[in-house]
């Protein structure tokens, strides 16, 4: 869909209009239901940046127009710099506030969930900031720039934080020549003289900047789209984004998720492994469908989270609406939460280790709301040869330590049962509960307990046994 759309010809009648129309309506239908599908846990996030006067604000109104009466619930964020209380705008103040304002409105809107907004639009946001601090790093001269070596270095590493860049999902960099930029921006003004940034070598300049960090930073973000917009009309840039979008968004949906070589197997022994027999393997991605029916090992990043004593334990149960009739895991007790590597965890290079953390990280905070760091956490693999299923998929356990004495946790996702009536799902229980019989434990868990706890419990459950 994402190469139809994008090389679709802008209409050039009311004919064609109407036709083009139907074509993006139809595409949007078809995304709204793969976002269904996938029941995604948290909103898109979209950042448009760039160039003055580039039609980034026209752009989003049409886009948002469009989602909105194709039942998307949207929310736009307005930039920030035409109500900044910084007088200067090369000061570099200025632009943390716009920026740390931008940031502040999409934690907040990020935090309300996919159950009350589907895309987040913002205009302006943390990659348009990283372009101007680049720029007020080199301006109005490299030997004496607005803003000096040191603190430009501390507020990239904050702008590049994957606290922030692992949610934006995309980046549409708008351009426009400088030329362009302020006959645009005198087209409804009744003056010619130039301002602070409205002026043709401070654009020049920026748009220097722009493709600088476009090509320099390009790595810490999911997907970065250009748009020179200079020789379009608004109708025409509006189409074309919008269709590109669309097609960008319909490939975000199909999940990827990842997958190492099953040859790996035959390395593995029944139960615990050490961590190093994976450790360099090559993640690949394929759709969800084609690896789950596939020859493939799936690395499963799951974390147990335990008290210092190794005397308590979170426990979860899965929904049956998310589980399968004749699924193991049905009205079987948990003792690890976490889930499959997507695509969107690999902004390391493919670096296996890194990938599995951001996995994990990103899992805790889709399924219990919190984020915890397990960069300093060595894991270990569990394996399991007892059916078919199971020899498909590779459990990297991180053990995560705290003090659950006063602690308590939300489960976020649906796919678990939630902590209502009588139900352990989502408690801290005692291990000595755990093994006292009351409950139905899964292979891993059994390793888990054996492996973490130095315990066991009589009847084992195989996670993927069919039989059960």
């Amino acid at each position: 869909m994402k190469n139809y759309l994008v090389n679709s010809r802008p209409p050039t009648n009311e004919v064609e209009k109407l036709e083009a129309i139907k074509k993006l309506e139809k595409a949007a239908s078809n995304i709204l239901q793969l976002k269904e599908d996938r029941e995604l846990r948290r909103p898109i996030l979209i950042e448009f940046c760039g160039t003055p006067k580039s039609g980034k604000t026209t752009t989003i109104t049409a886009l948002n127009l469009f989602l909105k009466r194709n039942d998307f619930n949207t929310v736009v964020l307005n930039e920030r710099a035409g109500i900044c209380p910084v007088p200067t705008k090369t000061h570099p103040f200025f632009n943390l506030w716009t920026m740390t304002s931008a940031l502040a409105e999409i934690i907040k809107n990020l935090s309300l969930g996919r159950d009350k907004v589907d895309i987040i639009i913002s205009d302006r946001g943390i990659f348009d900031a990283l372009c101007w601090f680049e720029w007020l790093n080199k301006n109005p001269d490299k030997s004496n720039p607005y803003l000096d070596d040191q603190s430009f270095k501390t507020i990239k590493n904050f702008s590049l934080m994957t606290k922030w860049t692992t949610h934006l999902d995309l980046v549409y960099v708008f351009k426009v020549d400088p030329k362009e930029s302020l006959k645009r921006e005198y087209a409804n003004l009744l003056t010619r003289k130039p301002g602070s940034i409205m002026n043709e070598p401070t654009i020049k300049s920026f748009n220097k900047s722009i493709d600088y960090s476009a090509k320099k930073y390009r790595k810490h973000f999911r997907l970065i789209e250009s748009f020179d917009t200079t020789d379009y009309d608004p109708d025409t840039v509006s189409f074309r984004v919008t269709a590109s979008i669309l097609g960008i968004l319909h490939d975000m949906l199909i999940e990827k998720i990842g997958y190492i070589d099953y040859g790996i197997t035959i390395k593995l022994n029944d139960g615990i492994n050490n961590f190093s027999q994976i450790k360099n393997c090559k993640i690949q991605y394929l759709n969800r469908d084609k690896v789950e029916h596939g020859e493939f090992l799936q690395p499963i990043s799951i974390a147990v989270i335990t008290n210092k004593e190794r005397s308590k334990i979170l426990v979860v149960k899965k929904s049956s609406a998310r589980t399968s009739k004749d699924s193991p895991e049905m009205n079987k007790l948990l003792l690890y939460i976490g889930g499959h590597i997507r695509q969107e965890d690999d902004i390391s290079n493919n670096n296996l280790s890194k990938i599995l953390e951001n996995t994990l990280h990103r899992e805790i905070h889709e399924e219990i709301g919190e984020s915890i760091s397990v960069k300093n956490i060595e894991p270990f693999l569990i394996y399991s040869t007892k059916n078919p299923k199971s020899k498909k998929h590779l459990g990297v356990c991180y053990v995560i330590t705290m003090d659950l004495e006063n602690q308590s946790f939300k489960l976020t996702s649906d796919e678990f049962i939630m902590k209502t009536g009588k139900s352990k799902s989502g408690h801290i229980l005692p291990i000595e509960e755990v093994i006292s019989g009351k409950y139905s434990l899964e292979a891993w868990s059994q390793y888990i307990l054996k492996n973490v706890f130095n315990k066991e419990v009589m009847t084992s459950y195989d996670l993927f046994d069919e039989d059960n």
